[in-house]
């Protein structure tokens, strides 16, 4: 099923740990020093590597959301 990911920008520490592990789903946008999620939706393909991105983030900030 696809997911919609969200990064808490309260809570992101820019580790960049997510980005490494996905970089067609998470980058680190420059302007505000922290992670951001690309795209509306985390392809099929990727949605296990995002769940290990959302286990592994060291503050917590990765959320995910099942879409239809």
């Amino acid at each position: 099923m696809p997911l919609k990911a969200h990064v808490d920008h309260d809570l992101c520490i820019a580790s960049g740990l997510c980005v490494n592990l996905v970089p067609k789903v998470f980058e680190i946008d420059d302007t505000i020093g922290q992670a951001q999620v690309l795209g509306e939706t985390v392809p099929e393909s990727l949605v296990a590597d995002v769940r290990k991105a959302q286990a592994g983030c060291p503050s917590e900030a990765i959320s995910t959301t099942e879409v239809d």
